[in-house]
């Protein structure tokens, strides 16, 4: 069953399908959180697209860390992947570096690897990653690259929620 959108508060945005997957985020002030789970289509990444250029757009920062749990993470559409590659063009003209540790399990990592690899290396002078099984292995990263990032546990991440009840956001 297709979503009734009020096309007004989504910026204008169409949705074929319900949106699928889950993410939050967790904005501190020298480093972001975010946590994206399930397997992604279009109409959720049209939506973390949508929230996190809002943020960007109101906030720019010329360089920036973020730790994204991707252990509850599923696979994602090719259309959803191409968003995303957009959104990373986006970034890459706001940020000076953008530096992202992949906490994944050692089960997806090398899925993750290949599509966020494939995904990043048109970027890479912006974009700096690495990918982790270990929380304290990826805010220790963080830190040798200059950041301040405290040693988090897995708490310290949001809950994710479902794309569709962001919404009300848009």
């Amino acid at each position: 069953m297709a979503l009734s959108i009020d096309k007004k508060k989504t910026f204008g945005l169409s949705y074929r399908m319900d949106p699928h997957g889950s993410f939050a985020f967790k904005f501190e002030e020298n480093y972001t959180l975010l946590v994206a789970s399930g397997s992604w289509n279009l109409e959720c990444a049209e939506i973390y697209d949508a929230l996190l250029r809002k943020r960007v757009e109101s906030k720019p920062d010329l360089t920036r860390c973020i730790i994204i749990d991707g252990r509850n993470w599923g696979l994602e559409t090719p259309e959803c992947g191409a968003k995303i590659k957009e959104l990373h063009h986006f970034l890459s003209g706001y940020y000076k570096a953008l530096y992202n540790a992949y906490y994944l399990e050692p089960t997806n990592i090398q899925v993750g690897k290949y599509l966020l690899d494939q995904r990043n290396k048109d970027f890479n002078g912006v974009f700096h990653w690495q990918y982790f099984h270990v929380l304290d292995e990826a805010v220790s990263w963080l830190n040798s690259h200059g950041f301040n990032v405290p040693m988090l546990k897995d708490d310290d991440f949001p809950k994710p929620i479902p794309a569709d009840q962001y919404l009300k956001y848009l």
